[in-house]
Parts: C-alpha cells; structure tokens; sequence
C-alpha cells in the first residue's frame, strides 16, 4: 500500500454540523481498518469530550488537545508530549486578562473555564475562579477575546514573551472568529503524528490527512497526502494536494472510495 496510515480532524472535518459521523464514513472507515490501515483521529478535544460525541472503537489512535497526546484505544493508554507550566499560564492570563472574554485551561481530560461561566450539565466542563483552582497538568490553552481586539498582536507578543510554548492563532470553518492556542512548546498535530508514525514504522509520506481549520495546516502540509473539506477556510485549501466534498456531504467517505485509484 503506498499509503499506510489515513488520519482526521474531527470538528469541520468527520464530523457533521450536527455532530455525528455519517454511516457511510463509519462503514468506510471500518473496512479500511479490516484491510490494515490505521485508523487516526486528531482533534483539539479531550478524551472525555471525543466519548460524548462519538464510537472511540472507529479508531486505532486518537491525537488529543492539538497533539499534547496520544491516545492508544485498544490499550486504553494515553502518551504526553508536554505540558504548560502553571506559571506561565499565570503571566499569560495576566497579560491578557483586561481584553480577554474567556479562558480554558485544559487538561487530559476537563476544560476549566476562566471568567465565563458556562455553567453546564457536562462533567468535563468546570467553572473555575482562580488559575489555583486547577488541579492538575495542563495540555494548552485557548484565550478568546472582545469584539475588536487585535488577536494578532496578541500572538506575536505572546510568542515573543513566553518562548516556552507555542502560540497560534485558531479559527473553524463554519465561523469568521479568530481566537489563541497556547500548546507546550514544538507541539502540534503533525509533529505528535510525526512521533506515532516513528513508533509504528509508517512515515509521514505515508499517510493521508483530512481537515478544515487553522490548526490542521501544518499536517496537510507535512503528510504524503493533504485533503482538505470542502468548507474548510480558503488558507487552507490554499496548501492541500487535493479537495473533497464538505463535511456535510460525506467528503471523507466519497474520497475514501475513490482512494484505490491513488
């Protein structure tokens, strides 16, 4: 096969705007598995997050929190590449704590959210009132911000002060919104799949991505094979190697059969 491995975003990408996966890209993505592909999820959720919208089984490894992880579903193991330190994320917050509307500090498993208070029924979302109140290691970071403020100039700056982590700006394809990922440092979705592709003897240029958002660039760009949705956003259709239908249209099953003439 010249491609080993076929890997995926999920916002945007596998998932419908509804939040399911169609059975037709469960049965396709299922047979290629049968057949020895495997089977990868790469996604900027945590692991109780991916098991409230979806069948974890549909996959061999899920790439968590932008690649902070590596979750082995049929060992029920979770590898780290990083984290934030906790005072980092205390200068940061402080830096841009008066043009911030909400902070998730993010762990393995939870988001604490900072200054907005979402107040929901699921168990992996937590109100928080101070950075203290975290209780554990952190994967990364999102910061979003007021109608109006320069995120870019926030993103250089926090690059520049904090050379510990890795910032970069985030926007999905179904909103016009730009916001900040603050990820431990030289960590991102190709890199993690860089690092699972080491252990499992399969090279980057054998493997096949598909995704939609700012976050999904540099694993288009790095894999043999980039495909980018139909609603992704025009950056990112800029670099791919080739586009499929829209996420609401089946894209990664319609291009999955058409694979065995790749």
């Amino acid at each position: 096969m010249k491609y080993k491995l076929i890997a995926m975003d999920f916002d945007g990408t596998l998932l419908t705007d509804d939040k399911k996966v169609s059975p037709w890209t469960k049965k396709e993505l299922a047979s290629l598995k049968e057949k020895g592909y495997i089977i990868v999820g790469a996604t900027a959720r945590t692991l109780d997050s991916v098991k409230n919208i979806l069948d974890i089984d549909m996959f061999d490894y899920i790439i968590l929190n932008n690649g902070v992880s590596i979750y082995d579903v049929g060992c029920d193991k979770d590898e780290w590449m990083g984290s934030i330190n906790l005072d980092i994320v205390s200068d940061i917050i402080t830096y841009v704590d008066q043009d911030c509307l909400q902070v998730d500090l993010i762990s393995g498993t939870k988001y604490y959210v900072y200054k907005y208070q979402k107040r929901s029924s699921l168990p992996f979302i937590v109100d928080i009132d101070r950075i203290e109140d975290v209780p554990c290691k952190l994967a990364r970071m999102n910061i979003f911000f007021k109608d109006g403020v320069d995120v870019l100039e926030y993103y250089e700056k926090i690059n520049k002060q904090s050379s510990d982590v890795n910032c970069f700006v985030m926007q999905s394809s179904d909103d016009d919104k730009k916001w900040l990922v603050v990820n431990p440092l030289n960590i991102n979705k190709k890199e993690t799949l860089s690092h699972l592709g080491n252990e499992l003897g399969i090279s980057l240029d054998e493997m096949i991505f598909f995704g939609d958002g700012l976050n999904d660039l540099e694993v288009l760009e790095g894999v043999g094979l980039g495909v980018g949705m139909g609603n992704a956003l025009d950056e990112v259709l800029d670099k791919v190697d080739m586009v499929t239908d829209t996420n609401n249209r089946d894209g990664i099953a319609k291009f999955l059969v058409k694979m065995k003439n790749i």
